[in-house]
């Protein structure tokens, strides 16, 4: 076996034996060599070869990371996050962070068609694939219109099974902006993430039946994204 293949199976097993999470920086090109008495170049090799199976990406200046799983993310009017992770057979996960009545700013005001200062249900979750975490996400409802939304959510669990009890069975997305930008310091330590890697954020409008706000959605993700186009080859 050549000596770059042996460094770069070494390092995939630990990476496998999660000695080396997602996230986590690898050992520098100098660590390496030194760890398996070989040039440089043997190790960029190994490197190379870790980045073309999509376990480790390199940033120049800052090194190699082990690569986060994509996130699935479609592009079309009825976005599923638990559907699509499943399509694709992996095991979505979601977490509650917060959920409390709290009073609308001007932004979510907005958005939901409300004064400022009127009581919206807020709700703060962290998503996962394959038991990474993978996104933040917070959302936000009218409280008059939802007035149980609270006891119903911690009972039922989703989104969509909550708004189905209120009756309303299906919604759509209106409008949906994309930026990016670095996490915080809470988003960082949340998503387990460096601070150097960037966040891709999703701030989107979801209307009921009747074309009538339903909710104001902000997502980030802390990976790769892949966009998918449905009906496009």
């Amino acid at each position: 076996m050549t000596l770059w293949r042996e460094i770069s199976q070494s390092l995939e097993r630990r990476i496998l034996a999660r000695e080396l999470t997602p996230g986590d920086k690898l050992p520098t090109e100098f660590e390496l060599s030194r760890q398996f008495m070989v040039n440089r170049h043997t190790v960029r090799r190994a490197l190379t070869d870790l980045q073309e199976k999509g376990i480790v990406e390199s940033t120049q200046g800052r090194g190699s990371y082990v690569r986060r799983p994509s996130a699935p993310m479609r592009l079309q009017r009825r976005p599923r996050f638990t559907e699509h992770v499943r399509e694709r057979g992996r095991i979505p996960r979601t977490d509650t962070i917060k959920l409390i009545v709290r009073p609308a700013d001007t932004k979510v005001a907005v958005q939901l068609g409300l004064r400022p200062g009127e009581p919206v249900v807020y709700l703060e979750r962290r998503r996962f694939i394959d038991g990474e975490p993978t996104g933040l996400s917070q959302h936000h409802f009218s409280h008059a219109r939802f007035p149980a939304f609270v006891e119903t959510y911690r009972a039922r669990g989703t989104i969509t099974q909550t708004l189905i009890d209120f009756g309303v069975p299906d919604y759509t997305r209106s409008r949906t902006w994309i930026s990016a930008r670095l996490p915080s310091a809470h988003e960082a330590d949340i998503l387990q993430v460096p601070r150097h890697v960037p966040l891709l954020v999703q701030r989107y409008l979801n209307i009921d039946g009747l074309g009538r706000p339903l909710e104001y959605g902000i997502s980030r993700a802390a990976t790769e994204v892949e966009i998918d186009f449905p009906g496009v080859e």
